[in-house]
Parts: structure tokens; sequence; C-alpha cells
């Protein structure tokens, strides 16, 4: 490709960009006549949130520019960041956007795994609130991490993460393995009534839970079928894991737990080396904008950093923090603190599982 094509596909792709909120009433012929062939490689999540993110950005984008985009599954909620190191050390990652929780970003960074990207590249910037734009990509996707229960089984609904403990609940109850550190900030909450520090007190808490867990889960879609099927009836997850499974009739609600919740968020990264950064910028872009934030918010109740999205009222309780007063009171967490013990965590973990 030439030196005045490649240029011409910058400005285009630049184009499109600024456009993006609009793209899907009028797409560019021009971009699409630019980027037609070319293949933009993403990660994306497994179960629901992973259908709604294909069906409303990564659908949508290909179909305005021509893209043909590749989607590698996560298994769970965070990607493979020891693969990950491996590529982009080599000089090969295998995607061009990467999203991941928080502590994957802070290993990333403290690894140099991630292109920096310039807000005069993401005309969507000027839209966020500002706490939610990294130097490497905006952080989407606002979760809220409470206590889903079964409305048929447990008729006076929870009101704290120290309900778990309730030995009514014997065998019916459930942890996240894939995010521990959540949990044993949990216990913390309950015991010490602060997340941190991990340490005996901790675990000693976890065990006093041991007779009330059923099983450890590691992805939302097992979450999802041990609530449908009701051989879970209270677990810590994720809230656009439960209304969906209400709406679909599942006996299922969410409470913010009184002790503080938690909120976190996804940061959107292109890996350094990535084949196609141009490309990736502008399909991080246009995810940023109104229709594909308003479309997570509604299919799954997932709040947005976008000032310009509005949330009806019966969307607004769902989404738990649709205001910043009401994000305001979640659980703060030292992601520094996190990378910094997790293997020391995981390495307690492990053991008291096995114990």
């Amino acid at each position: 490709m030439s030196d005045k094509m490649n240029m011409s596909r910058r400005t285009a792709l630049k184009t499109f960009g600024v456009a993006a909120a609009g793209a899907l009433a009028a797409p560019s012929v021009i971009t699409r006549s630019l980027a037609a062939g070319e293949t933009l490689v993403v990660y994306n999540f497994d179960g629901l949130l992973g259908k709604v993110i294909k069906d409303h950005w990564i659908d949508p984008f290909s179909q305005t520019t021509g893209v043909k985009v590749e989607v590698l599954t996560m298994q769970g909620s965070s990607p493979p960041m020891a693969k990950i190191k491996a590529q982009v050390d080599a000089g090969r990652p295998d995607a061009d956007v990467i999203p991941m929780q928080m502590p994957d970003y802070v290993f990333g960074v403290r690894n140099n795994l991630f292109q920096t990207i310039d807000a005069k590249d993401m005309p969507e910037y000027a839209n966020l609130y500002p706490d939610y734009i990294t130097p490497h990509g905006p952080k989407l996707v606002l979760w809220s991490y409470g206590l889903a229960y079964n409305t048929d089984k447990i008729k006076t609904a929870p009101t704290a993460w120290a309900d778990l403990w309730d030995p009514q609940y014997k065998g019916k109850a459930a942890l996240n393995e894939a995010l521990f550190d959540q949990a044993l900030q949990m216990a913390n909450l309950v015991a010490k009534g602060k997340p941190l520090p991990v340490d005996d007190a901790t675990f000693a808490a976890l065990t006093k839970l041991r007779p009330n867990l059923a099983t450890l889960w590691t992805t939302g879609a097992q979450a999802e079928q041990l609530l449908r099927t009701g051989e879970v009836w209270i677990m810590p997850v994720w809230n656009g894991r439960v209304y969906p499974l209400k709406d679909q009739g599942v006996p299922i609600d969410f409470v913010s737990p009184k002790e503080g919740f938690f909120t976190r968020a996804d940061p959107f990264c292109i890996p350094r080396g990535a084949k196609n950064p141009d490309l990736a910028k502008a399909f991080i872009n246009f995810s940023c904008t109104v229709a594909p934030q308003q479309a997570l918010a509604k299919g799954l109740f997932y709040a947005s950093p976008n000032q310009k999205v509005v949330y009806p009222p019966e969307i607004a309780k769902r989404v738990v923090v649709s205001t910043r007063e009401e994000l305001a009171r979640a659980v703060p967490e030292d992601f520094e603190v996190i990378v910094d013990n997790l293997p020391d965590w995981r390495r307690r973990w492990d053991a008291w599982k096995q114990s």
C-alpha cells in the first residue's frame, strides 16, 4: 500500500470517528471503500455481555465500515494476560483491541503492553467523564458487584454481604473464582468493615462461609446457569448477569449490600505492535458513542462513562450507578495493591480451597 493510500486511510478512519454517533444512519462510502477487506481482531467477553457487545458494537461497526471483525472470546471476564504479554514481547499480538479488568490493566501498563492513545484520535473523549479516560483507552462497561438471590427460596431480601454466612443458606451459596480478589475484599467488608488488607482474618471469615458454599464458578455463563436452575440461592455477582435472567422469568433479584458494593469498569486497549491500530482506534471511538452505550444500558444494565447517555427510570434502577453521586457510594479499590499482592493471595486462596 502506498504512503498516499496509508494517509488517505488514516484520514478516512478519523473522519469516521468524528461521525461515529451518526454512523448507523449515514455510513461513510469513502471509509467503506478504503477499509473494505481489512480485518480487525478484538477480544470479547463470553455470555450475555459478549452478545450485547457483538450485536450493538462489533456488528454495527463492521456493517458501517466494511471492516471484517474477528472475535476472540474470553473465558470469563479477563483476557489471557500471560499469553498476551508473550505475544507482545515477540512483536506478534493476536488482537487489535483488548478489554480487560483493572488488575489486568495495571499489569499491562507495568509491562509496557499497550499503545498510548492520543485524545485527538478519539473525538468521543469530549463526551466522557475524564476519570474514565486512561492513557491507553477508555474505561467502559461500568458494572456493579452485589448480591443476587432467588426470590422463590428467599422471601426476605438480603441486605448485606454478611447474609451469605446465614446458616439457612447451607450448601446454597457460591463465590466467583475468576475474580477471587473481590471475594477476598467482600469477606473483609464483613469481617473488618474495609476491603484491605487481606490476611489471616480474611481467610478465617471464608472458612466460616465454607458450609454454605455449593461451588466456586469461573465464568458468567456458569453463574447464570447456577441461578437459572436454582442450584444456588444466593451469590455475589454483577448486576448485568441478573436482570436479563429476571426478565426471562428466572425468580431472582439484585441488591447492593449495605456494607458497600463494588463497581468496576473495563479499559479497552490496543496492544503494542497491533496490526491495525487505526482501525482499533476507530472501533473504540465508535464503542464510546451514545448508541452503543445506550444499547449496553438497555440490554444489560451496565452504566456508561458517556455523559450524553440518558437512563429511563426503569433502567436507572437496574444500572445501579446511573449518576455520579451513586457511583461515589461504591467501595474504592486499590488496584496497585491488588496487583502487588495477587500472587500471594492466589497462593493462599488455592491453599484455602484445598484445606
